[in-house]
């Protein structure tokens, strides 16, 4: 049975803070579902397994894994009633801002604040075969111990791309030939399900739960038509209808 250092131990705790997270070249993920999605898609980024004494050896493991008695591994993990399970995960490395779109249109996230929201959005745009999301500077660590939980490890299946403030980021995507953004917004402007350019080498933002999407020049608002009496969807939900937009134009059963 093993033990963790003190040094690892101080190491494992501080990542659950936004502080000790700040810098550092570690991430955390617990939990048997997460874990296997990370062990699965990215196991050269694991750098250390710990599991709790009852934790059954059902899947397969780049590392030798510790194995903690119970008031150990508690102590160490940060989780309420976790599964057992927990994975110290060097981060992926930083994309160059020149870095090739991998991507039909670009699904851009502006100070997303909720890890749960944030982690709907990741995994549904994992369904739709996305293979990069974008964020924006003041949007949520997508590899916070909750943003890994909320989104099942899903952010580990794409190419999470944060170049800075808005401005920036759309002057970046311009260069490579995105220059048409669509700006979601409660009511006005185009219908998601009518707007024929939509996915055409477009930028998709999405914004703040509260304020919304920044001021963007030049952009055309987008609104996903509501027949009820709703003043606004939940972000994660918009999101997912028009993601699912997506998959049925081009991907038709």
């Amino acid at each position: 049975m093993g033990a963790l250092t003190k040094r690892r131990e101080t190491l494992i705790r501080s990542l659950t803070g936004r502080h000790g997270r700040r810098g550092s070249e570690y991430c955390l993920c617990d939990g048997p579902r997460a874990s296997g999605e990370i062990l699965k898609l990215r196991p050269d980024l694991v750098e250390q397994v710990i599991l709790r004494e009852d934790f059954p050896r059902e899947l397969d493991f780049p590392v030798e894994p510790d194995i903690l008695p119970e008031a150990e591994f508690n102590r160490v993990c940060n989780t309420v009633h976790s599964q057992g399970i927990l994975l110290l995960v060097r981060r992926p490395q930083n994309i160059s801002e020149t870095d090739p779109v991998q991507a039909p249109f670009v699904f851009l996230l502006d100070r997303i604040a909720d890890p749960g929201n944030f982690g709907t959005m990741v995994r549904t745009a994992r369904a739709v075969g996305l293979k990069e999301i974008w964020l924006t500077e003041g949007t949520v660590d997508p590899f916070s111990d909750k943003s890994i939980r909320s989104a099942s490890g899903a952010q580990f299946a794409l190419r999470i791309r944060n170049h800075g403030p808005l401005e920036h980021t759309l002057e970046l995507l311009k260069a490579q030939g995105y220059a048409r953004v669509y700006r979601t917004a409660p009511a006005g402007g185009a219908n998601v399900f009518l707007e024929q350019a939509l996915f055409d080498r477009s930028v998709i933002v999405l914004g703040n739960e509260g304020g919304g999407v920044g001021a963007i020049a030049d952009s055309a608002d987008l609104n996903i038509p509501m027949p009820g009496d709703a003043e606004s969807l939940n972000v994660a939900q918009a999101a997912t209808v028009i993601l699912f937009e997506y998959v049925r134009r081009y991907f038709p059963c």
